[in-house]
């Protein structure tokens, strides 16, 4: 995203320009279509093999995140997106920040505010559907489509949304909830460092991976009631 708007692309046109042929369908499936073609796009750039598949691939509570989904019978939402910090959008050259979209990571760690989901220009969470795959923008514009008007006829083109995001108020998030997001970040590289070691949990031995599967149940549990909480006294 910062490529293109840096140099006037779409992400559509850079894909095209690596010999990525295939679209993606999705926000989150974009690394994995890099990842299919990372021997190609590592002989274009010019770059080590090694270096492109460090940067390309996830972090430990990605993993987690992708067990937590599949043990649980829980996708992600459809069509999947991501939220946003409006501060980390304010700062100079701001990006967009790929652990935005991890599901069991609701909280900007560095400014310590919850993580906003929708869009309040067009309602919508940001990066659903792949208008934004054609699209240039500075990466604090609201990247989707303005909703479909009933009145509209049919087969006109949408405008974009392009809502500043970086005038979204930010909602504090409790040190104790930063904390505890912090330790899951931390555990989750403890698994995938050690996945083979066991932990007592309760009055159990289980596998560590099994442990952290668990204590991301809790943490999607009480991160709920937190969030809930928060946008009702802020609605008072």
């Amino acid at each position: 995203m910062r490529v293109g708007a840096r140099y006037r692309l779409s992400p559509l046109q850079i894909l095209r320009e690596l010999q990525v042929v295939q679209r993606p369908v999705a926000y989150h499936r974009v690394l994995d279509y890099l990842s299919a073609n990372q021997r190609r796009i590592a002989a274009y750039l010019g770059v080590p093999m090694g270096d492109l598949s460090l940067a390309l691939w996830g972090t430990p509570i990605d993993a987690a995140a992708a067990r937590y989904l599949v043990h649980h019978c829980q996708t992600r939402p459809d069509p999947a997106g991501s939220r946003y910090c409006p501060r980390c959008l304010a700062e100079p050259d701001p990006w967009w920040h790929a652990c935005w979209a991890n599901p069991l990571l609701p909280i900007c760690l560095r400014h310590q505010v919850y993580l906003r989901t929708v869009c309040p220009g067009c309602g919508q969470m940001p990066w659903t559907g792949t208008a934004w795959m054609g699209n240039v923008a500075v990466p604090w514009w609201c990247p989707q489509r303005q909703p479909r008007d009933p009145a509209q006829r049919p087969g006109r083109v949408r405008p974009f949304c392009r809502y500043d995001l970086r005038d979204v108020p930010a909602l504090s998030a409790p040190e104790t909830m930063c904390t505890a997001q912090q330790n899951l970040i931390e555990f989750g590289a403890l698994a995938d460092r050690q996945p083979s070691r066991r932990l007592r949990y309760g009055t159990v031995d289980v596998p560590i991976t099994e442990a952290l599967d668990r204590l991301c149940q809790r943490f999607a549990h009480t991160l709920g009631h937190s969030v809930e909480t928060k946008e009702q006294s802020e609605a008072v």
